[in-house]
């Protein structure tokens, strides 16, 4: 019977230690859209929040009216903008804009300690796309001048149409920039300067455009917006974007770090973005950390993209 019971505990924590193995040296997969998987690193845990895949076949009823919603709710927020920014009336952008999207959130642990971040991936369909390239495109052409302004590196002086193979020239011939000190610090001051009155004209326009709303509270609004307006600042002391080859193919990749002020309190952030090019779309990551997790997260997309730096050009 000892023999057995020996025997027994030592098949237990042999099975324990392989299950503890097999969970240490498992990676997590996130849904980049498009039919691109991305693996995280062993040590990562990703967890789906939210998921809607880009293939329509694969999603269940929820996930067919979330994305329906959505785009609903996009179509109607970029048509508001171009009447409040613009000087010249469009065609209104119609259908779908977004393919799917994916939220996780990651956590991973190192011997600086515990890391946790959000992955968001939005992938924006080609029609929806090529209807910017057109506003764009119209603009230029027949714009105000102060519309004109305002698209001065407009993708649409270069193509007409979306293509993967268009937008991954266009992002391989991206010089790259990195943006610190003292110029980066005037950038800063700019923005800050017309938080306020870019917070205000937008609210007023919005405002101007409610029939329901009292002139009363409509005044109350626009009182309070203006007081948490001046509450607002922001601060970075690092913005950077480049060219990058990837497992998925030329990409680019950009970086903020600074943080962001209410009201005497500050909250300090990383925001890491990747844009991959495909024939159905454009898919966009974006990973958010406190700053202090930076390098680990870098560290970790490079892993999961394999990202090698281009040259870039022009």
């Amino acid at each position: 019977m000892r023999a057995l019971n020996k025997k027994v505990m030592t098949l237990a924590c042999a099975t324990c230690l392989t299950v503890g193995m097999g969970a240490v040296a498992s990676a997590d997969t996130v849904d980049l859209g498009y039919g691109m998987y991305g693996s995280t690193s062993p040590a990562v845990k990703a967890v789906e929040v939210m998921y809607v895949p880009t293939d329509a076949k694969l999603r269940n009823n929820e996930q067919s009216q979330m994305i329906r919603i959505v785009n609903k709710e996009s179509v109607d927020s970029i048509n508001t903008v171009l009447k409040m920014h613009y000087d010249r009336s469009f065609e209104p952008i119609k259908g779908d804009v977004v393919d799917g999207f994916s939220y996780y959130q990651l956590q991973g642990t190192d011997k600086q300690g515990h890391h946790v971040a959000s992955l968001l991936v939005i992938d924006y369909a080609k029609s929806g796309l090529d209807q910017t390239i057109g506003i764009d495109k119209t603009i230029l052409e027949k714009g105000s001048e102060a519309d004109k302004a305002k698209f001065k590196n407009s993708i649409s002086k270069h193509v007409s149409v979306y293509s993967k193979e268009n937008a991954q020239q266009q992002l391989a011939s991206l010089p790259g920039d990195t943006v610190e000190g003292a110029k980066l610090a005037k950038a800063v001051k700019a923005i800050n300067d017309s938080i306020p009155s870019h917070i205000n004209n937008t609210f007023d326009k919005l405002l101007a455009a409610d029939k329901k709303t009292s002139a009363r509270d409509k005044e109350a609004i626009s009182t309070f917006t203006g007081f948490m307006a001046k509450q607002l600042s922001v601060d970075a002391t690092h913005v950077a974007y480049k060219p990058v080859q990837t497992r998925y193919g030329t990409a680019v990749t950009g970086d903020v770090r600074g943080a962001l002020g209410f009201d005497g309190f500050r909250n300090s952030f990383a925001l890491i973005g990747y844009a991959i090019p495909t024939d159905k779309g454009l898919s966009v990551q974006f990973l958010y950390s406190d700053d202090s997790s930076y390098d680990y997260w870098t560290n970790e997309l490079n892993h999961m993209y394999q990202t090698q730096s281009l040259k870039g050009g022009k």
